[in-house]
Order: C-alpha cells, then structure tokens, then sequence
C-alpha cells in the first residue's frame, strides 16, 4: 500500500506545481506526488522535464495524475470538439509517458459546458462514453490506466456519485476504466456506502483520495479514528491500491509528516 501526496491544493496561483513544497513532501516520508494534469499540459516539453527533475531529486515519483481536465474543456454537448479532444488524449499520455505515471484520475462532464437543459442521459452519456472508450483505448496502448472521480452536485458534475462513475467505466468498454472514491466528495454528496463497497468488491476502485471533513484538511491524531472507519473497510474488502491526501494543510511544517506517520501506521 502507497500513501501519496497530491499537490494541487498545496499550491498558490504564484507556484500552481507546488514546486516549493517538494522537498517538504519528499521528507515528509510520501511515496508518490500526484500531480495536475491540467497545468502540466500548460508546460512545453523542457520545462516538463525540469518539473519531473525537481520531483526526482525529491524522491517523489509522479505515479498518479489529477484533475486532469482543464478547465472550461467541453466533453460533451455543442461546444465539445472531437478535434481538440484528441489532441488532449495524445497530449495527456506522452505528458503521462514522460513523467512515468501510470493512472489518470478525471471528474465527468461539467454543468457548465453545456447549455441549459441539456439531455444528459439521452445525448450527453453516449458522448462522454465515447470520449472514454477513445481515451482509454489510447491509455490502456500506453499501459495507463483512468478513473473516474465523482464530485459533489454543487460543483456541477454530471457524474455526482460512485454509481454514476461505476455506470460509465461499465459501459465504456475499456478494462482500463474504474472509479476513485474522494472522501470529501462522498461525504459532502451523503453517497451511498454500499455503491462504495461494490466497486471494491467488483475490484473497480482504482484509487483513494482522503482528508479529514468537512475542512478538507490533513487528517491528524484528532481525526484517526474517522480515517480508520473510512478505510478500513475498504482495506478488509481487498483494496490494496494507492491512497493521496488530498488536503489544504493548515501548518505544512508539522501536517505533512504528522499525517503521514499517521497513515503508514493505519496501512
């Protein structure tokens, strides 16, 4: 079991790689960073390997990609172009390929790329599982493999829950697709424990993303027991894949390693 730090929210719009954090998450005791896919796309191919030079020298392989859909990207509905699409795909696994990262994790489509009243189940599913099976066919060539992230109705997800996520990796007809289960998210959206449960019995849950809720924070000593409760099960069910702290850090000095001697400890 590896215990991963994302970086996303550790970083400021002056430093959006949290490149100043990575020697803090390196000997803090992390395993793997978990990286933006999003604002890495942003950088050519030079500056992406002075990135994955600075994770090196870290200790911190990049084993894991994150939010991984730029923003205001259609998938789906008018505005989506399958011209920019694919050339996303192409972009996004030679970016994957360069920086030795092996599982892609992305939120459905969002809300606000389409118009108002769009026919999600009628005209938008098909589309987003024909981005799927294109993405994922690519992938699995490359062997990468995707999950997708259910993200609560107020960020305007169309996949909200992990019965929506389980539908669309079954239906995409790719091996390679499964589902991650955020902790913040599930809770926030009072997801169903049992749809949880199922993917990992049904060995689709490809990934864990954890924080102490409602803040969103690292979890500590205070907030162990909850974090046992969360994971545990899934442990006992079989799960033995990668789990990131997706988290703000209120103190990044102390949390850091706190949390993850806390967390090894749990593994």
């Amino acid at each position: 079991m590896k215990l991963g730090c994302c970086l996303l929210l550790l970083a400021t719009p002056d430093d959006p790689l949290a490149r100043r954090t990575l020697p803090l998450v390196g000997q803090s005791g992390y395993d793997y960073a978990e990286v933006s896919l999003a604002r890495l796309l942003l950088l050519d191919d030079v500056e992406t390997a002075a990135y994955r030079k600075l994770l090196d020298s870290a200790r911190l392989p990049a084993e894991v990609f994150n939010n991984a859909i730029p923003k205001g990207m259609a998938l789906i509905g008018p505005h989506a172009d399958p011209v920019r699409l694919d050339i996303y795909i192409r972009r996004s696994l030679s970016v994957a390929e360069q920086m030795g990262t092996d599982l892609i994790t992305m939120s459905g489509p969002n809300r606000a790329t389409v118009p108002e009243g769009f026919d999600w189940d009628g005209e938008g599913f098909p589309q987003y599982l024909e981005f799927l099976h294109r993405f994922g066919t690519q992938a699995a060539e490359r062997g990468v493999a995707l999950a997708i992230e259910p993200i609560n109705d107020e960020e305007h997800s169309f996949v909200s829950t992990l019965s929506d996520a389980q539908r669309a990796a079954d239906a995409c007809g790719c091996g390679n697709v499964g589902a991650i289960v955020d902790f913040y998210h599930f809770m926030k959206q009072q997801d169903d424990p049992g749809s949880l449960m199922q993917l990992c019995r049904d060995r689709k849950l490809r990934h864990i993303h954890y924080a102490a809720y409602p803040a969103r924070t690292y979890p500590l000593q205070d907030d162990l027991s909850a974090c046992r409760d969360a994971l545990d099960p899934l442990f006992a069910a079989g799960y033995r894949g990668r789990v990131s702290i997706e988290a703000y850090a209120q103190n990044p000095v102390s949390d850091l390693p706190e949390t993850c001697r806390l967390l090894h400890g749990l593994f």
